[in-house]
């Protein structure tokens, strides 16, 4: 639908999957050989070993992403976003706002308003360090930054087998500014069904927050030896113990339970925990009333899916 006066290549990663998706990237590459260039994986290498591969194929000036359930709004969105990058060559990269929809594209917020939304204008090294990224890959276009790479970028597939957005976030903040539209231009898709394979389905029940802290350090790490750049995230450790709390005590589990003992013991200041749990506790039944209409909102749209 895009409406744009350059050419394009769709790069696409099949991460080996089990549906008719196959089918359909040979039928489309059969009518475009020139702009549809897929990868057929046999073997499944995971999410960010196979963006990474994509990006190294990329051969233009600029890239954009977007992942197989969301979709794109609006006609002149890569047009508005490549002329912005053309006429302000001190930015590496643009973002937008988005909308969510479910999985019969019912738009849930008309714009996402949640954890990690970064401001209006330019976003920072700071933002980062507060747990608020560029926004959804799919709003973003940024500068080819593999054609000539600078630094070494295989940490998108070192860092986690499934998170590629924040990684890269990361790299480009540190390589440029990147500045963030109130155009609502993409559809990111979130929803939640038994057995879905789906990230917001394949995490429902169990607590990674684990491995999330893990992650953002090899991400200092990385930035720290890469970039000589020293970053440090805030320390939202109280915070990480009370959610690993409310966690179990949804999903109560060896694995879960496990977590909340681990992240306790990360804690380097253990009163800072307590103060801010006993802070939180009377907000207990406001939180366990929005989580069992959360859950009937979930089972409602379950039983939609199956009828």
């Amino acid at each position: 639908m895009q409406n744009i006066n350059f050419s394009i290549e769709i790069i696409i990663g099949d991460d080996c999957s089990t549906d008719q998706t196959t089918e359909i990237i040979k039928e489309y590459q059969q009518r475009v050989p020139h702009i549809i260039k897929p990868t057929l994986r046999s073997v499944n290498v995971g999410a960010t070993k196979n963006q990474y591969d994509c990006f190294l194929k990329c051969t233009g000036k600029y890239i954009a992403i977007l992942d197989g359930d969301d979709f794109w709004t609006d006609n002149e969105k890569l047009k508005t976003q490549t002329n912005f990058l053309k006429n302000n060559r001190n930015y590496i990269a643009c973002t937008q706002r988005y909308n969510v929809v479910d999985q019969d594209n019912n738009v849930i917020q008309e714009t996402y308003s949640g954890p990690g939304r970064p401001e209006s204008g330019d976003y920072t090294i700071n933002d980062f360090t507060k747990y608020i990224y560029y926004g959804h890959p799919g709003t973003l276009v940024f500068r080819n930054i593999f054609l000539e790479p600078q630094y070494d970028y295989t940490i998108i597939t070192k860092a986690d087998r499934f998170i590629c957005d924040i990684t890269l976030c990361l790299i480009l903040t540190c390589l440029g500014k990147i500045y963030v539209s109130d155009d609502v231009m993409t559809s990111y898709r979130s929803f939640q069904v038994k057995g879905g394979t789906n990230w917001s389905s394949s995490i429902t029940k169990k607590n990674q927050m684990l491995d999330r802290i893990k992650f953002l350090k090899m991400l200092e790490l990385y930035c720290r030896e890469e970039f000589k750049r020293e970053i440090r995230h805030e320390d939202r450790m109280p915070y990480y113990v009370w959610w690993s709390i409310l966690y179990i005590i949804r999903y109560p589990s060896s694995h879960n339970w496990r977590c909340l003992k681990d992240i306790y013991s990360l804690s380097n200041d253990k009163k800072k925990v307590y103060v801010y749990i006993f802070k939180q506790v009377p907000k207990l039944p406001t939180m366990i009333t929005n989580f069992i209409r959360k859950k009937m909102f979930i089972n409602q749209q379950m039983r939609r899916t199956k009828t």
